[in-house]
């Protein structure tokens, strides 16, 4: 099996890799293996975004239980005992540009000093009556969901995809959508931002006016056709592994 080492102390484990039968190969490999944190797994998948992923907690920052070490990990994706899970992305698109995520895509105001204004649409048909003030909206999957999304809410999600609205002048309940749903989001009063994941590219979003024949930057989001493949997430995520140290830049 060909794997690549992805993260900025990946190099640290590379003596291991041949000791597994495993080979290191950048040309088409099988597996990447992202070692670090959330952050590493989710600009690996952003960059190599159709090969299985294998996160592995980098031990400079967390003390690993004896079911997610790096040995253990990499003994089992040898052997093929180990456990892949697949997660449904989200995807936004707007105008030409179509945006991916894993989990979360945040739509908020570009300027703190300011609130934006702005609609949402299910499936075509206004959620509310009223426009929403505020610092804009958490569109979040079931995967992303324990993160921004339950910072706000205090809830996680199961499956289809949430919005969750942020610091809004009115109180709103998260909103949960299925998988054939499709938002929309039109900002009346700006200036507005659009970012996925950790991806440090901000996608402007400009006010939509039709009277002044303004291009329409209202966007689209819904659950994508494209999946991330995973292997032994619960290495990230395990309550006896213990981070050291937080990393929260971690890419």
């Amino acid at each position: 099996m060909k794997v690549a080492l992805y993260g900025k102390n990946s190099n640290s484990i590379r003596h291991l890799i041949g000791e597994y039968g495993l080979e290191i190969s950048d040309d088409k490999p099988d597996v990447i293996i992202s070692y670090g944190g959330d952050g590493t797994l989710l600009s690996a998948e952003r960059k190599f975004p159709s090969i299985p992923k294998l996160p592995i907690r980098d031990s400079k920052v967390c003390k690993k239980c004896p079911q997610h070490t790096t040995e253990h990990l990499l003994e089992t994706l040898a052997d093929g005992t180990i456990e892949k899970e697949s997660f449904r992305k989200l995807e936004a698109k707007i105008g030409n540009e179509d945006i991916l995520a894993i989990n979360d895509i945040v739509i908020r105001n570009s300027t703190p000093m300011h609130a934006i204004r702005f609609k949402v649409l299910k499936n075509g048909h206004a959620i509310t009556s009223e426009i929403i003030i505020g610092d804009g909206v958490v569109a979040t999957t079931p995967f992303g969901s324990t993160g921004y999304f339950k910072s706000i809410t205090r809830e996680t999600l199961e499956n289809g995809f949430a919005l969750a609205f942020n610091n809004t002048v009115q109180e709103f309940t998260p909103l949960k959508f299925d998988e054939d749903d499709v938002i929309k989001i039109v900002i009346i009063r700006g200036p507005g931002s659009l970012s996925s994941d950790n991806n440090p590219k901000l996608i402007q979003l400009r006010e939509h006016d039709e009277m002044s024949g303004a291009r329409d930057n209202s966007l689209k989001i819904f659950p994508s056709k494209h999946n991330a493949n995973i292997y032994a997430l619960s290495g990230l995520r395990c309550d006896k592994c213990v981070v050291l140290r937080d990393r929260r830049l971690d890419h």
